[in-house]
């Protein structure tokens, strides 16, 4: 069965049938780990910061990684729509290449920018957590729909890419703009100017970066 669109971590959470206290433990988690990071985050903090007891976030969870995991898996297998049919239908309309980054960048971008605090998380924890790192190489690498293979076969049919560019190469361009610009956009918005702008300004950068 296709799991149902998500959207955003907050709104799919409000429509999970789960406890209260275990909700509210996903979302004050999410909020200060984006806020002083995992390792500078204890369970007191959370259960505080919750308005209910540790014993309540132990409950749920046996440990402060496996809260950690039940905030980020459900983004990361998101954020990779391997299951997702109107995505690569999206794409499969797009003729040139510029109007497939087009699609991709506006496509992606909606997602990580509401998705900002879990993608933020995910970025500080991709350099130590092994766990996640191994995740997100089981949901790029190994998954039924092979999103790779997806992706690049639409690059390749537009005759415009460069011929050393691989699909790796590509998540690399795409998803390094899009989420170092989401990151800045809510954390450092002085860095940053008119979305649709930068968006644009984003879009034209990836292209001159892998067009033949």
């Amino acid at each position: 069965m296709e799991p149902s669109i998500f959207k955003s971590y907050r709104e799919w959470l409000e429509h999970e049938q789960m406890p209260k206290g275990k909700k509210a433990a996903l979302v004050a988690a999410m909020e200060l780990f984006a806020e002083t990071g995992f390792d500078g985050t204890s369970t007191s903090q959370i259960a505080e910061h919750a308005g209910i007891s540790q014993a309540t976030i132990f409950k749920y969870f046996h440990t402060k990684q496996d809260l950690l995991l039940a905030i980020v898996k459900p983004v990361m297998q998101h954020l990779f729509p391997e299951y997702r049919d109107e995505f690569f239908l999206g794409m499969s309309k797009c003729e040139t290449l510029p109007d497939l980054i087009h699609f991709i960048v506006t496509d992606r971008y909606a997602f990580i920018s509401k998705n900002a605090e879990v993608v933020k998380i995910l970025v500080m924890e991709m350099m130590t957590n092994q766990e996640i790192r191994e995740l997100l190489h089981q949901l790029i690498a190994t998954n039924d729909y092979n999103f790779l293979s997806e992706l690049m076969g639409n690059f390749q049919r537009t005759g415009e890419l460069r011929d050393d560019i691989d699909s790796a190469a590509i998540l690399r361009v795409i998803g390094g703009q899009l989420i170092t610009y989401t990151i800045q956009r809510r954390y450092a918005p002085g860095w940053v100017g008119d979305e649709a702008t930068d968006l644009r300004n984003i879009t034209a950068q990836i292209i001159r970066t892998i067009s033949q």
